[in-house]
């Protein structure tokens, strides 16, 4: 459990607890997303825990910690279990934008807290062989209705794209579970090119960097 913070707020760390109580003796992802399934659409419907957070994250800045390094720029890192079972995140949608196709690390249960999120799913049709290049195909697009939750797979079986096809701000909430996957990226995908790159976190990105720096000047 998660030692209380001033700055968690105490309904988060309750749900939160919740949560790894449900996952905390499950072997199998389809047992953690039926679980979260059932678990999630509460907070999803706690609009006013969200008025609050967003409230105080603009009057205070304290909480989501805007310092900590995320993937995607719309990206707020609500709760980490300190045993590293789960995250919970807030992303935030302005109208018309979307994430770049990708893939996950782990098992995640997304839904929206207001807004109508579309999600746009993906199947690999290469075997693979080739690195750096992948032919995707859409298999079906949903829209996802506020209180309402997706799951996501691991790797090739979680490929999609997200985002906000309306005129309104998407508030959307996502539990993912621990890394399963040995990388520290996740996978993007270029529908026209075939291309696939890795998208890192800042952090994770300027150390690869400083790495690539390093290798030249040995070189020299």
């Amino acid at each position: 459990m998660m030692k209380p913070s001033s700055r968690i707020p105490p309904e988060i760390i309750s749900y939160c607890d919740r949560y790894a109580e449900g996952l905390a003796e499950l072997t199998t992802n389809r047992e953690r997303i039926d679980v979260m399934k059932d678990l999630l659409p509460e907070l999803l419907r706690d609009k006013q825990l969200f008025h609050r957070i967003l409230h105080d994250l603009i009057e205070r800045g304290e909480y989501p910690d805007l310092r900590y390094a995320t993937m995607f720029d719309s990206e707020y890192i609500l709760y980490t279990h300190p045993g590293h079972l789960f995250s919970l995140r807030m992303f935030i949608w302005k109208p018309g934008t979307y994430d770049p196709i990708h893939d996950h690390n782990s098992w995640g249960v997304i839904g929206p807290v207001i807004g109508h999120l579309e999600v746009i799913n993906y199947r690999r049709i290469d075997n693979g062989s080739q690195e750096g290049h992948a032919r995707l195909v859409e298999t079906n697009r949903q829209t996802i209705q506020p209180g309402d939750t997706y799951f996501v797979l691991p790797l090739n079986d979680g490929i999609h794209k997200t985002g906000n096809p309306t005129a309104e701000t998407i508030i959307q909430v996502s539990i993912y579970g621990e890394g399963q996957a040995k990388r520290d990226h996740i996978n993007g995908f270029n529908l026209e090119t075939n291309i696939t790159y890795p998208i890192f976190a800042p952090k994770i990105k300027k150390k690869h960097l400083a790495m690539m720096a390093l290798s030249c000047l040995d070189s020299q």
